[in-house]
């Protein structure tokens, strides 16, 4: 096992699981296996969906080798023990030596690389970490290097879907797939390492090709991110969560603004200006709300998960899994589950506003 995956903190669960046998059946049928945290969010139609999806996405644009590279630096900045660990045995299946993957993990690698994907990585590091997010100059930087503008727009998406799934995971702090990390080093996984490479691949969400976007919440965003298919999850999380009655309106519109703010993104804050003022929330009660991070009306299980969000943007792992176990005692586990997923999901679309630089 890798010395920094012996060293990511890693709590035990902070919800239940929740069984239901049709989802199970649909999540062996797609993905080969039931990840324990697949089992964990079934309470939720529109996150588990996402999840279905955005644990299988494959680029179209990207290169290969970049893609893997880049799930695995995301899920090493979101210091994410069950995503980390799934990457890293991927990339063994994969025939990614451990030389190579160390190399990648120490970013000791960027000396052997050309300035492209050296530039790809630092993109991919930035995104993730967003202390500061990425700039205008830097997606010019890309261009310039010859990357394309349909790369530069899924490289962002592939790297906010993955903070998406770690946030996911890690709020809820579900166990690693621990027998799936050891396949590569088995008998059985250096004897089918091609057969259990190809398989892998196979299951992957492609999408259905570009899609259209007229309406929705951050309709711009999710207008940038029409002609990558796999993009769709996005626009369709977002439908979902808006739509879901878990939680309130002005809860989710407060959560994706509290987000915005503490990224220091304007367009999103706008954004969510505007969609406050969609629903009917009061300009000045929406600016109020933000800057006390409280609004009279919300009940007080929705207070606490507005004041939780502003943690989730930048966190370390121990501590996050610590405050939502302290949550999991004061909110229903409908209402923090919903929280986690709308949390995650206004992490991702407030680092994606980057193609609006």
């Amino acid at each position: 096992m890798s010395d920094l995956l012996k060293e990511l903190d890693w709590a035990e669960p902070m919800l239940p699981v929740v069984p239901n046998t049709e989802w199970e059946a649909t999540v062996k049928k797609q993905m080969g296996t039931i990840p324990d945290v697949m089992t964990r969010v079934s309470g939720s139609p529109w996150l588990r969906e996402l999840m279905l999806k955005g644990m299988r996405v494959q680029a179209k644009y990207i290169p290969k080798h970049l893609e893997e590279m880049g799930t695995l630096i995301c899920s090493q900045e979101n210091a994410c023990r069950f995503c980390y660990g799934v990457a890293r045995a991927q990339m063994k299946l994969f025939g990614y030596s451990d030389k190579l993957i160390n190399s990648i993990e120490q970013d000791m690698l960027m000396a052997e690389l050309d300035e492209k994907d050296r530039t790809f990585i630092r993109f991919c590091r930035n995104l993730a970490r967003s202390k500061p997010r990425p700039s205008k100059a830097d997606k010019e930087k890309l261009l310039s290097l010859g990357f394309s503008s349909l790369q530069v727009t899924e490289m962002a998406f592939q790297i906010a879907r993955e903070c998406f799934v770690n946030r996911v995971v890690t709020f809820i702090s579900s166990p690693p797939m621990g027998a799936f990390e050891k396949l590569p080093n088995s008998f059985i996984g250096r004897l089918f390492r091609p057969i259990i490479a190809r398989k892998l691949r196979s299951l992957g969400y492609a999408g259905d090709g570009s899609f259209e976007v007229e309406d929705g919440p951050f309709l711009p965003v999710t207008k940038a991110l029409s002609e990558i298919p796999t993009a769709i999850i996005f626009k369709e999380g977002l439908q979902g969560a808006f739509e879901s009655e878990v939680l309130s309106k002005e809860l989710k519109i407060l959560m994706f603004g509290v987000v915005a703010r503490t990224l220091n993104c304007d367009y999103c804050s706008t954004a969510c200006h505007n969609l406050a003022e969609d629903y009917g929330f009061d300009r000045e009660a929406y600016n109020d709300a933000l800057a006390t991070l409280s609004l009279p009306g919300l009940s007080a299980q929705e207070q606490q998960l507005l004041h939780w969000t502003r943690e989730t943007v930048h966190y370390q792992t121990g501590p996050i899994q610590s405050r939502v176990k302290e949550l999991s005692t004061q909110v229903s586990n409908d209402k923090l589950l919903e929280a986690i997923g709308v949390a995650s999901l206004a992490n991702s679309v407030v680092r994606l506003a980057v193609l609006m630089e």
